[in-house]
């Protein structure tokens, strides 16, 4: 796909720039939508997608750092990824009535996994954008808090309380209470 992007940018300096970040984000693109969607193929949509939009804004790319430009790329993947989850998921529910017959308890289980997943997914979407960014920095990709703290430009202090409101509060979501 790289060579379709290029050929959407104008200038030199533009193919260089993108085919730098393409280089270096794409990997971790790619894990971070295959973690979302559970499938390689849409990941690679997802991913796609996103280096599509990209290029829609490709002349903002100066205002950010390298470090804002990786986060940026990552939010952008995860965003789309769920989007895209949030369309097949749709498309499951028509379904829910042949599912909820069927009689392989296995079959139960992982269909009954993947409604609770796409409920917490749900859930942290309906969460202030930066609550939502520290969950999934913290338990989506790993960070450590030092590490969201840098890539966010906050505290340390500031990130614990971040991930200790957001995890209230999606915790109120999911057990049915207030998350206000």
């Amino acid at each position: 796909m790289l060579p379709i992007f290029l050929a959407m940018l104008e200038t030199p300096e533009e193919r260089q720039d993108f085919t730098e970040l393409y280089e270096a984000n794409r990997a971790r693109m790619f894990g971070v939508a295959a973690g979302v969607l559970h499938d390689e193929y849409l990941a690679e949509d997802a991913v796609d997608q996103a280096f599509l939009k990209l290029i829609k804004h490709f002349g903002k790319r100066d205002k950010l750092s390298r470090n804002q430009m990786r986060n940026y790329l990552v939010i952008m993947v995860r965003n789309t990824a769920i989007d895209m989850y949030n369309d097949r998921h749709k498309i499951a529910e028509v379904y829910f009535d042949e599912a909820r017959d069927m009689s392989d308890r296995h079959e139960e289980d992982a269909f009954a996994a993947l409604l609770e997943y796409g409920a917490l997914l749900e859930a942290m979407n309906q969460l202030q954008d930066t609550h939502r960014e520290v969950l999934y920095l913290s338990y989506f990709l790993g960070l450590s808090v030092k590490e969201i703290a840098e890539s966010l430009c906050l505290s340390t202090s500031a990130v614990k309380s971040l991930l200790m409101r957001a995890r209230m509060k999606l915790r109120a979501m999911l057990e049915g209470g207030d998350a206000g």
